[in-house]
This record gives structure tokens, sequence and C-alpha cells, in this order.
């Protein structure tokens, strides 16, 4: 039984025992969500707070005025035993090891009122299915200061109070100051390597000078004379890149080209079911070198016919197409990036590495280069050994899932020693706009009033790509000081007005976050290395893809985490129902209960298992699945037509 603590013969407003503990009501309310991770908080939550059961199980409420200047609210508050309670029901029921947050890093979670004079909770009343919060509230009488008590209350003590009060309103709160704090760093310095990401994609592309080190502020010198101060400023902000002219696009790069690198953009489209098999690969190269006698053109647009692409279908997925989610267009490669090339699952690695060398997709005067296996070309060879290695720039718009996609074929370009480090058209865009969530690429082309055809091609999305890079960052640094504008002055204030207290508070911080990550100068610092993706160097060997039968058994380890915790109240009902006894009543003794899905669920894993181990001419066991999933891939089969696609086999069921 739950343990109710209340005074005997408790009236509203009567004062709670001053050896009594308690915790915010609200703060108790947001417990499981705050302190524990995704998968044990829904579990706690799912049994013990969610659909009303929190307030079902009855609490016993107190109340008591803060005296903050920022909250003339009460609080509410629940005696600790009830909350202790709570947790001893947990740990019998989940066996989760739970139990009352540190004080340091929550100390306003259990309180005490034991120090001399100061106010004591009071007693409001018992809150559960008949009564709403809102109305317990109601009930609260108005207050009333009590001069005497307020003339005991010394400034020690009452300071001691108002933290108390102070840290109790904090923890009713979702995020903990710290918390909010951590995080604000955390989104600044996100922030901030985006901005280093776009200057430095700058620096790539001879639009941006690197700084020159050691260069020490001619302000600090007092010795320099006043006419001389002016020049030597200029000098300065020009080597730290604060002060930095205009780029005139009709002019040649006004800067080198920093480590003359070779742009090379992978996208990676596959099936959007099953186990998701690569279909599309697209490539497409840009070459600094090609850039050093022509002029960018308005937003780069004549940089952008420079770029070489590739695009490769593979033949053992050809006859899929997308088109539920995206609408798949593997044979619309546009004519001006080239034709399509067919390469089989085995020669993929091959040719992507092709790509990844000299002469980087370029297939004029090579005669064989639309051959898969083009590595091996003698021409290629001659090209390769009297050209020194160029350093590489991977690009891609959120290019860690084309990454993997490439690992999966049997490609890992974080192996590559000459890739110094990758860039995200994403991340340059929301450089740009000062935005915190990503954006598709074809609203990426719309911004910067650029065509893209047929998107969602491999080779297509390779190459607009690169166009975005190219638009983006020629397009940052023609307005640096205007995009700057957006988040301060009167623009900032007018903008700020339109929306409630929060909204514009939050729109403050993040002009603040990226006033603070953006900051005046730089040249974005050393590339980053792949790890900063959570890739692997290239010294390390990629992991191997976890086999049918690993992932079966994690999925099953995980339907029954969620038998045990999650169905407990349906396995009760499902256990007294007539039909149970009937459908166990015709089960042998070795055939395991089929309660539950986890438990039907695992019965057809374990089929699966045992049909990947079969061998030779052993005939697999007959597999039943769902007769809706049956309907579903004979539907899918008859649409392939010829084609050779979907094949249901032969030892098919249906349940």
């Amino acid at each position: 039984m739950k343990h109710v603590e209340k005074p005997s013969t408790a009236f509203i407003g009567q004062e709670a025992p001053k050896d009594w503990k308690f915790c915010p009501f609200a703060a108790v309310n947001k417990w499981p969500y705050k302190f524990f991770q995704q998968a044990d908080s829904e579990i706690i939550a799912r049994a013990f707070f969610a659909s009303g059961k929190f307030r079902m199980r009855g609490w016993t409420l107190y109340y008591i005025h803060t005296l903050l200047d920022t909250s003339d609210k009460p609080l509410i508050l629940i005696p600790a035993t009830e909350v202790q309670a709570l947790f001893d029901d947990i740990k019998r029921d989940l066996r989760l090891l739970v139990y009352f947050p540190e004080a340091k890093k929550e100390p306003g979670f259990l309180l005490s009122f034991r120090e001399p004079d100061i106010p004591l909770p009071r007693y409001l009343g018992r809150l559960d299915l008949e009564h709403s919060l809102d109305e317990m509230e109601a009930q609260i009488p108005p207050y009333k200061p009590d001069m005497a008590a307020l003339h005991r209350l010394d400034d020690r003590s009452f300071t001691a109070f108002k933290m108390k009060m102070e840290a109790a309103v904090q923890a009713t709160k979702q995020k903990s100051k710290a918390q909010r704090d951590r995080k604000k760093k955390d989104r600044i310095n996100l922030k901030q390597s985006w901005c280093e990401e776009m200057k430095r994609t700058q620096c790539y592309l001879g639009i941006r000078p690197r700084m020159e080190p050691g260069m020490k502020d001619p302000g600090s010198d007092p010795n320099i004379e006043p006419r001389e101060l002016e020049k030597a400023l200029q000098r300065y902000n020009f080597s730290q890149c604060i002060e930095l002219p205009d780029v005139d696009t009709s002019e040649l790069a006004p800067f080198p080209f920093y480590k003359n690198v070779v742009f090379i953009c992978v996208d990676v489209e596959a099936y959007e079911k099953m186990d998701r098999p690569v279909t599309e690969i697209g490539i497409s190269t840009l070459d600094t070198n090609d850039l050093v006698n022509v002029s960018p053109g308005e937003i780069g647009r004549i940089w952008m016919k420079q770029i070489r692409s590739r695009h490769f279908r593979i033949k053992e997925t050809a006859h899929l197409n997308n088109s539920e989610f995206v609408a798949g267009c593997a044979e619309h490669f546009e004519p001006e990036f080239g034709q399509s090339e067919w390469v089989s699952f085995e020669d993929a690695p091959r040719v992507i590495a092709s790509c990844f060398r000299p002469p980087y997709s370029r297939l004029d005067g090579l005669a064989e280069a639309r051959i898969p296996g083009t590595g091996d070309d003698p021409a290629i060879i001659a090209d390769d050994r009297k050209n020194p290695k160029r350093q590489l720039i991977l690009v891609g718009h959120d290019i860690t899932m084309d990454i993997n996609y490439l690992r999966k074929l049997g490609y890992d370009v974080a192996n590559l020693s000459n890739l110094i480090e990758a860039i995200d058209t994403a991340n340059l865009y929301r450089a740009w706009k000062h935005e915190q969530n990503p954006s598709k690429l074809g609203a990426i082309l719309v911004d910067l009033e650029l065509t893209g055809w047929n998107l969602h091609n491999a080779g297509n999305d390779a190459a607009y790509t690169l166009q975005a890079l190219i638009g983006i960052a020629i397009s940052a640094r023609k307005c640096e000081v205007a995009a700057r504008q957006i988040y301060t002055g009167t623009q900032h204030r007018n903008r700020a007005e339109n929306f409630e207290r929060e909204a514009r508070e939050r729109a403050k911080e993040e002009a603040d976050e990226w006033a603070a990550a953006d900051q005046d100068g730089g040249d974005g610092g050393a590339p980053k290395p792949l790890e900063r993706f959570g890739w692997p160097s290239s010294e390390t060997v990629p992991a191997p893809m976890k086999s049918g039968r690993e992932r079966r058994e994690e999925q099953r380890a995980t339907e029954q985490r969620r038998e045990v915790h999650g169905v407990k109240q349906s396995e009760a009902a499902y256990t007294a129902s007539p039909s149970r006894e009937k459908v166990d009543s015709k089960k042998g003794e070795d055939t395991p209960p089929t309660g539950t899905f986890a438990q039907s669920m695992s019965e057809r894993l374990v089929i699966l298992d045992k049909q990947e181990d079969s061998r030779g001419e052993a005939k697999p066991p007959t597999v039943k699945f769902p007769r809706y999933m049956l309907e579903r891939l004979a539907k899918l089969e008859e649409q392939e037509g010829d084609k050779g696609g979907v094949k249901l086999p032969a030892n098919t069921n249906a349940t």
C-alpha cells in the first residue's frame, strides 16, 4: 500500500512538521524524462507516468510561498516519503536502480526545512483523478505577509531560504541551468565549426586569404606613430582576414588556392525498402588547377562548368526504383553532365577508387574511360605516375550517409592518406544563412537561383552539390557584413517584436550564439580530420558489416526487453482470455508459448536462423508470414513483370 504522509486531522493551510522532507511536484513529474536515457525513460514513463498513471497514484500536496521577486506563484510540494514509495515500486516492477538525484547536480529536488524561523510547507489536500491540479491550486489562500515571522528571519536565513526556493523552482524545469549552459556552449561550438568550415572552403577556392601567423596588433604598441597606426591597423586587419575587399566575380580569384585541392563530391542512392541496397553512385570532381586562369562569374557559374561528373548504375539492382518516399529517376542523368555507366557490385570498389586518382574523372582522350575498372587503364597509370599526389576534399550534402553506403560497397574513403577533410554543403548553407536546421539540396539551389533537374539521381545530385558549394562560398564572401546585420541592430529588434516573450528570448539567444560562433576574421584554421565526423582514420580498418543473423539476435533482444517492461498489462489480459487456453492446448511440450508479438517474432527469427544455417541440398523449412505481407509482395511481383523483380520463394505460406 502506498504510504500517505499527512498530519492527522489536516486542514488547508496547516503547517507540516519541521522534520519532513519534500520534493517539488513538477520536478517529480518530469523526473524520468530529465535524468534517464531515452530507452529507460520510455520504460519508466510507460509504466508509472504516462496516460494519467502519475496522478492515478494519488499524492498529498503541500504548498509554500517562495517569496521570490521572479514568481508570485506558490510552489507545490509532495512529501519525500511518497516519492520514495514510487521509487521502490519502480525498483520492484522494472528492476531498475532509481534514486533521488544528487544534491550537487539538482539541489532543489529534495528539500528540508529544518532552519529556524523559515516558512514551512502548508497542507493543501489529496490529488487524484477526481480533482485537477488547477482546482487544487485555486484553493490556496492568498498570501498575507506575516510581518512578525518575516521580522524573525535574519538576513542569513532569508538568503538561504530564497536560494532554496530558487533551486526548487529550477528543479521543476525540464533542463537545469547547468544543462542549458552546457547545451548552449555545445550549440556555439557546433555553429563555430560550420563557420570555420565555410572559411576554409573559401580559402580552398582562392576567395579568402590564409592568415599570417605571429603578427601582433599594432594598437598594443605604445611607440608607434599616430600617422603609421592607421596603415598598420589596415595591414593587420587584412592579415587576420578581418577586413577583406569584396570579391569581383568578373576577375580571377584574388588569392592563392590553398593546398591546390581537388574537390570530389559523392552521392549514393539506395532502394527505399528491403535492406536498402545501393542502386546508383554519383561522383563529381572540381580540380582547383582548372580554376587558376578562369574568373568565377556570377555566383561562380563559370567555375561550375569545370565540374566533371560520372554516374554509375548497379547492374544487380537495375530493376529497383524508388517511388514511395522519393521519386527515383536513375535513367535521367542529365546529358550536360555525361552518360550513365553500368557496373556490378564486384567492380564498384575499383571504379570508385579510380575517381579518387588522377585524372580524377577526366574522360578526355581515354578510349576505355567508360569501361568498368578504368583504374587499370595504361593511360591512367601513366598519368598517375607523372603527377604528384594531390590533396583531396570530400564533398557531400549530409555526407555521413553517403560515407556509410560507400563502406557498405567495400570502399572506405577514410583510408585515403591524401584525403584531408570533408565538406558538407548542408553546414555551409547554415553558416551562410545563420540557420540552425539543415536545408534540402533543392531548396539551396532555388535560393542560389540555380536550376536543378531530376534530383535524386545520384549523378545529378553530385554535380549540383558541387555547384551549391561554389555558389554558397562566393555568395557568403560577397555579403558577410549584410548577413551579420540580419541578426543585429534595428532589423533584429523589429523582427523580435513580432513574437511573444519566449520567442524573443530564443531569437536573441540564437543571435548571440551566432555572434559568438561567427567571429570576424580568421581563415577556418587547419583542415579537420575525419574523426570529427566519427569516421575511422586512414589507419583504421573498416568495421565489418553485421550479418543477418547478428542483426536478428539484436532485434530478438530488443523485443524481449520490450516484452518484459512494456507489455505486462496486455500480456496479463491475454493470459486470462479463453482463446489462450485453446491455443496452448494444441501445443506440444517443446513448443514455446506465443502469448505476445515478441514471442511470435522470436519463433520466426529462429526459423530464419535455421534457414541461414542450411547448406547444400538441405531443403529450407517453410516460412510463414502474415497474409497482408504476402499480398503486398505479390503486388510488387506483378508490377515488376519481366524485369526480374520481386520473386516469392516457393516455401512461403501465409499465416
